[in-house]
């Protein structure tokens, strides 16, 4: 089989702020007989063609003048910007080093691309992408190809998913833009409700933490770190719920985030009844999150009485 057939058919953005490595690097990719090759420079050139049309491949060196790439990866892959979290992206990079390579890799890339490269080097990178791409795999703060061997001791197996390969499609010249959206909106409702599944137990390992800080007068960096993670989380939650079954308990989210919120005000002096709340309304919201329209309702019907009575506390 020629994988090369249809390599013109795809859209490529290359991201790179030197001009020299970046027309070497685009010749290699004409050789491929890569044609559609869009280029920027910077994250916010990136944002830019994300927003208009997002390519079917990006490959982009790590650093950038406006900032190292890991923050924009970490958008795509969550879906905070652009409309197909599954794109493939190779990150490139002139310097290696091994906190780098576990920035880029733990930020969602596919791989990772040490420069010089050769045009084999890199037309097995692609190809890998192209018949042997990984799943991927939903975590509390992870969402990108699965690269785990096993299990984490005394964790459990996480289930993977098979995420639309558009850059397949397009290389293989079975392009189907009805299908391959209903693909992509399929996956995304899938990793969508994994999310929130995350969310919900990482929610209950947070407020673990904070409990602990305040019993064990541990009022530090740490406890700041992960009363914003709380809200962070509780946030990202309510976006994702919409739309799902799971948004008619928004208000548990909205409490969490209230007394999170109040707690960090307060933090040396908190209130006794935010930190009584706190385990109630992590328990309501994995309550909820078992997939049990009762125990839904159930946990909705606490999330009322909790904020009513947030609200009679306030006005008192």
């Amino acid at each position: 089989m020629n994988t090369r057939t249809f390599y013109n058919r795809v859209d490529l953005l290359l991201v790179s702020p030197r001009t020299q490595n970046s027309s070497s690097l685009r010749q290699t990719l004409t050789d491929l007989e890569f044609r559609e090759i869009r280029t920027a420079a910077s994250n916010a050139e990136i944002l830019k063609v994300l927003e208009t049309r997002p390519p079917e491949l990006m490959i982009t060196e790590f650093d950038l003048p406006d900032g190292n790439i890991r923050e924009t990866l970490d958008d795509i892959r969550h879906h905070r910007i652009g409309t197909n979290p599954f794109m493939s992206i190779i990150v490139t990079t002139w310097q290696p080093s091994e906190a780098l390579v576990h920035q880029a890799l733990d930020a969602g890339a596919d791989d990772l691309l040490i420069q010089p490269a050769s045009r084999g080097q890199l037309a097995k990178r692609i190809e890998t992408l192209v018949f042997n791409r990984k799943p991927f795999v939903v975590t509390s703060n992870y969402i990108g190809p699965d690269r785990r061997t096993s299990a984490r001791p005394g964790t459990d197996a996480l289930e993977t998913v098979d995420v639309p390969n558009v850059l397949q499609s397009k290389i293989m010249g079975e392009d189907n833009t009805n299908a391959s959206q209903n693909m992509l909106d399929a996956a995304i409702a899938k990793v969508n409700l994994d999310k929130i599944i995350r969310n919900g137990s990482h929610i209950g390992y947070l407020t673990k933490k904070i409990l602990s800080a305040y019993e064990e007068d541990n009022v530090d960096g740490p406890l700041i770190g992960h009363l914003q993670d709380l809200v962070s989380t509780g946030e990202d939650s309510i976006r994702r719920i919409r739309g799902t079954k799971y948004e008619v308990i928004r208000n548990l989210f909205e409490t969490i985030i209230t007394v999170a919120r109040r707690l960090e005000l307060a933090f040396n002096c908190p209130e006794g009844k935010d930190l009584k709340l706190l385990p109630e309304l992590a328990m309501s919201i994995r309550l909820a999150l078992k997939d049990s329209d009762k125990t839904s309702k159930a946990a909705n019907e606490i999330s009322a009485a909790i904020s009513n009575t947030l609200s009679q506390q306030d006005v008192a």
